[in-house]
């Protein structure tokens, strides 16, 4: 539970701005941003209509971080919250660099996100295969064949479908080159008895990345 008390908060990735309501409502001045107009256009309409209060603490705006980087705010935040965000973000590495930039010296990231594409429903029934791992195993045209059948539309890469193929190890040399330092990481949360056994079975080294469900991180900006 990160302390929002005072804290001037980016929200990235906020979709229909819940996770800045409730850090405003803790305590934060809130930015979020999203690339989707219609949440964003949700996000203000349902602050206005339902937390008047918190009008003057939260902004919401269609921002492009990695195409317009700086947009005015550089060294402007204490902290980045980040809610299954990353594992649709086309250029990981760029998007990172862009967090740094915004992030005032030692300033926090806080990123949870999950399914990994590696881990069993890892292509977020996007490629139509039902069957767990098959996105994985099976050879990436036929998972681009499969998808393309399965939207409708040609799928060439990944990220036609909204995703990356990262595994946890690349995410975390993107962060180390962007110039964070990790303080704390958590994989595969929840009580659930499956995800107590995969947090397990990744420990073995060459099962690592199939096993690997969900990153949860806090990591610093070095100064």
């Amino acid at each position: 539970q990160p302390d929002f008390e005072g804290k001037a908060l980016l929200d990235l990735g906020c979709g229909h701005g819940a996770m800045s309501i409730y850090a405003a409502r803790n305590g934060a001045t809130v930015l979020g941003v999203d690339l989707d107009a219609d949440h964003i256009e949700f996000a203000k309409r349902n602050v206005a209509a339902h937390y008047p209060e918190l009008c003057d603490r939260i902004e919401f705006r269609v921002v492009d971080l990695v195409a317009a980087p700086q947009q005015g705010l550089a060294e402007h935040f204490d902290m980045v919250l980040s809610k299954d965000t990353f594992e649709h973000v086309d250029d990981v590495e760029a998007m990172l660099f862009a967090i740094f930039r915004l992030l005032k010296p030692n300033g926090e990231l806080w990123a949870g996100f999950s399914p990994l594409y590696w881990s069993p429903k890892g292509d977020h029934g996007r490629t139509g295969l039902r069957l767990p791992w098959a996105h994985a195993i099976l050879p990436r045209p036929l998972v681009l064949m499969a998808a393309s059948r399965y939207n409708q539309k040609p799928v060439e890469r990944l990220y036609d479908i909204g995703l990356t193929g990262m595994t946890s190890s690349e995410f975390f040399g993107y962060a180390e080159r962007a110039g964070f330092q990790v303080e704390s990481v958590l994989f595969n949360r929840g009580d659930k008895r499956l995800m107590r056994l995969f947090r397990k079975i990744r420990q073995i080294p060459f099962l690592e990345r199939q096993f690997t469900v969900g990153i949860y991180t806090v990591m610093r900006a070095r100064a």
